[in-house]
């Protein structure tokens, strides 16, 4: 019934979809020449050339600029209109080596994938229609915090472009005389020759600066994880273990790379690398650190359903459970990395918001294109919504019978008795008769004996009797008044019939429960001189009979 509503569902989405974007296109087409380009009007205003259109495009432009040593151009990412337009390439130049300088000694600028890519920034509760602003990183001086705002302007051709305001350059002046008396502490310590050398616009001894760091920020990390996660142990009585291995063991690397990222963050800042250097090591931090979490959760997703799985095992309730949580323990675990990766493509400059209206407008074509995908996927629901078969469980589908192996998100497989691996869609198995031997709770044995004609009645009558009793004296079997009977006449002889059912799950327990019986059957046939019915055949001549003599 499930699988048949989201079907419905699915369907009809399916229908609706192309008739409305039908609908839109022959709105569209029916516009007159005048409205479009009335239309064509109100379009975004182009790009800008430099990069200024959104708050990231700024820092990424004025970061470019200067690790060029391109001061006049990073000028331009300032909003330096309070100068008399011949004085504001020179100014601006000015501006932008110190904003650089205080950068480097303490401040800092947000990573690409935490500033706004969109033309009118983060809306902001200060926002006015006059003023537009977007926090972009933060200077330090004179035992303040002071934020690096942009602001939304406009340009030469009226069109808006974003600028660092006019107020955090003001502050300038006062940071710099401080700035000016402690120069960065990784200055000295490297050589002055590695100093004035420049790879990229920032000093060559930061870069190799860099990879000592990175080394020793993880083998921090990892010495301050591990001496953490042994004191949580000790204390610990209660072991929680996933494949025997602790809880605390399975979380040190995620933990260690997480930890490692802000020991870097935090060390580079202290000992004063470039903002260009750290700038470039941001987006790498922020890489790391995501797949820090992802590797967390994806950790966390098993210990939860092992720990779930044991709790189920030993209270023995719920023994179907355990598919289910099988099923979107990976579902959830497919679902984490699509958004990581999703994450990790934004920080690389991916426009995941085109990718995903891109998704959007081909999920038409692509739900027509795989609805037999989609079928399968709605019968796996199904399947674990209903519970008609679990891991582990014999049961005949359709014409297959088998062990369930796996139950996935397209398909489920069978292990039949000649161990092969039969695959079945879900899509096909939600619509088949399922037949679970696994959740019989007894077992129906019911046979017919058929005894030769010339049977004594008193004979059948001691057949009955002490068959009756050979099953009343077996303790698996239920309770019956009768579950030996006469029950007449066949072609063959005379027919008793064994009905009674044996109260065990287990099919092999079965199986010898019910050989025992019919050993013993056997016996009390020969001990009585009773011989069963050979079926047989009688031939009837159609040819005339031979003359007389």
């Amino acid at each position: 019934m499930m699988y048949r509503f989201c079907s419905f569902l699915l369907l009809a989405a399916m229908l609706i979809a192309p008739v409305s974007a039908h609908a839109t296109m022959a709105a569209a087409t029916a516009k007159s020449a005048a409205e479009l380009k009335e239309d064509e009007t109100q379009l975004a205003p182009p790009i800008d050339t430099l990069g200024r259109s959104t708050p990231r495009g700024l820092v990424e432009g004025f970061l470019n600029a200067l690790g060029k040593e391109d001061f006049e151009k990073a000028s331009q990412y300032l909003d330096v209109s309070q100068f008399p337009e011949k004085q504001r390439a020179k100014k601006g130049a000015t501006l932008a080596k110190e904003l650089q300088t205080l950068l480097d000694s303490g401040g800092w600028l947000y990573p690409g994938s935490m500033l706004s890519s969109a033309r009118e920034g983060r809306k902001d509760d200060t926002d006015t229609e006059e003023t537009i602003s977007d926090v972009i990183g933060h200077l330090k001086g004179n035992g303040k915090d002071i934020e690096i705002k942009a602001e939304q302007k406009k340009d030469s051709d009226g069109n808006p472009i974003w600028l660092i305001s006019q107020s955090t350059l003001d502050s300038l002046p006062t940071l710099m005389s401080n700035a000016s008396k402690r120069p960065p502490i990784i200055n000295k310590v490297i050589p002055d020759s590695l100093i004035a050398m420049k790879w990229g616009g920032a000093p060559a001894g930061h870069w190799i600066a860099v990879l000592f760091l990175m080394a020793a920020s993880y083998i921090s990390a990892w010495f301050i994880v591990t001496g953490v996660s042994a004191i949580i142990k000790r204390f610990w009585t209660k072991r929680c273990s996933i494949s025997g291995v602790h809880v605390i063991d399975t979380l040190r690397l995620p933990l260690s790379l997480y930890a490692a990222v802000w020991i870097f963050g935090l060390s580079s800042l202290a000992l004063g690398l470039s903002i260009i250097v750290r700038q470039h090591m941001g987006q790498f931090n922020v890489i790391v650190a995501w797949t820090a979490i992802a590797l967390l959760a994806w950790r966390l997703i098993d210990v939860f359903a092992e720990a779930t799985q044991k709790k189920i095992g030993v209270t023995g309730r719920y023994s179907g459970f355990a598919s289910i949580l099988y099923f979107f323990r990976r579902f959830i675990k497919i679902g984490f990395a699509i958004i990581i990766l999703f994450i990790v493509l934004d920080n690389f400059g991916v426009d995941v918001t085109a990718g995903l209206a891109a998704l959007g407008i081909g999920g038409i074509a692509l739900a027509l294109g795989a609805q037999k995908t989609l079928e399968n996927f709605i019968g796996s629901l199904a399947i674990v919504i209903d519970q008609p078969v679990h891991i582990g469980d014999y049961c005949k589908i359709g014409t297959v019978a088998g062990t369930v192996e796996d139950i996935g998100m397209r398909s489920t497989r069978l292990r039949t008795n000649d161990k092969t691996l039969v695959t079945i869609p879900n899509g096909d198995l939600s619509n088949q008769t399922i037949e679970n031997y696994a959740r019989r709770s007894r077992f129906l044995i019911n046979k017919k004996l058929s005894l030769r004609y010339d049977t004594k009645s008193d004979q059948v009558r001691a057949m009955v009797e002490r068959t009756t009793k050979i099953l009343e004296d077996e303790e698996s079997i239920a309770n019956d008044p009768r579950p030996v009977r006469f029950i007449g006449f066949s072609t063959d002889g005379l027919v008793l019939e064994i009905f009674c059912y044996i109260n065990v799950s287990d099919n092999n327990e079965f199986l010898r429960i019910q050989q025992d019986l019919m050993l013993k059957i056997l016996d009390t046939a020969e001990d009585l001189g009773i011989f069963f019915a050979i079926p047989s055949q009688t031939f009837l001549s159609h040819e005339a009979p031979p003359a007389a003599a």
